[in-house]
């Protein structure tokens, strides 16, 4: 192999590897920008939970309320 076959193979070396590093920084951000979405969905579910469970709390009247409705 002469060293211009040699010089294009290492180019095309070097053009495969920065395509890889660029889908790694790609799917890199992608990750991380996942992480951050299940971390903001992760807190609204428990304040929606909280919420859940404070207004079914409001809707069940307390016992001694059952017991005279009850009769």
């Amino acid at each position: 192999m002469g060293p211009a076959a040699h010089q294009e193979e290492l180019t095309q070396d070097l053009t495969a590897m920065m395509r890889v590093m660029e889908t790694v920084l790609v799917l890199n951000d992608e990750q991380g920008s996942s992480t951050r979405e299940m971390s903001k969905l992760r807190t609204r579910n428990e304040k929606l939970e909280a919420r859940a469970l404070k207004l079914d709390g409001d809707m069940v009247p307390p016992s001694w309320q059952r017991a005279c409705l009850r009769g």
